[in-house]
């Protein structure tokens, strides 16, 4: 719950310390396996930036509103929410309310913490196996705009869902080892 984690659980500010330890990042293909999911997100996060300031230059500079870029900022952001839930989960940094843990004793507060993470790998388990249900339903319903299939955005879904269990997964395992 909101115990300090073990030595294998990565932080989120391990990532910022690779940045600003001041020596380059060994970008090496392990390192883009174990932080796709953050980049990702930032590249996500970098076309929604640029596909609203092109919307707004195009339609306040040159009077020529495009109609793609509101769809295409919609897709970026729906991935960037369930990616970032995963990074959240990967780093355990998602809200705890730690009221009750801290007031019993730790081998009970241990307990609670595999229960929880028990129930939230179910739940996951359940939201992924949901989402691509609704991935077969959207499939043949295209967006507006792009005409490309709503699918890629309601992927989002049971892809983070799936990444999130995952992590829930190796944290429930670090949990019961100690």
């Amino acid at each position: 719950m909101a115990d300090a984690p073990d030595e294998t659980t990565p932080r989120a500010s391990d990532v910022a310390d690779d940045v600003s330890s001041g020596e380059p990042i060994q970008a090496g293909p392990r390192w883009w396996l174990a932080h796709i999911e953050e980049v990702v997100t930032a590249v996500l996060l970098g076309v929604m930036i640029g596909s609203v300031g092109l919307s707004v230059f195009c339609r306040y500079l040159l009077q020529m509103p495009l109609s793609w870029t509101e769809e295409v900022v919609l897709i970026c952001m729906v991935w960037t929410v369930f990616l970032g839930a995963s990074v959240a989960t990967k780093y355990q940094e998602h809200i705890v309310i730690d009221f009750v843990v801290s007031l019993v004793p730790r081998p009970v507060a241990r307990a609670m913490e595999i229960l929880v993470l028990l129930v939230v790998s179910a739940v996951l388990a359940v939201l992924t196996w949901q989402g691509i249900l609704l991935v077969q339903v959207t499939q043949h319903v295209a967006t507006t705009a792009l005409g490309i299939p709503t699918m890629y955005m309601y992927a989002a879904v049971p892809v983070a869902a799936a990444l999130m269990l995952l992590h829930n997964l190796r944290h429930l395992v670090a949990a019961m080892r100690h």
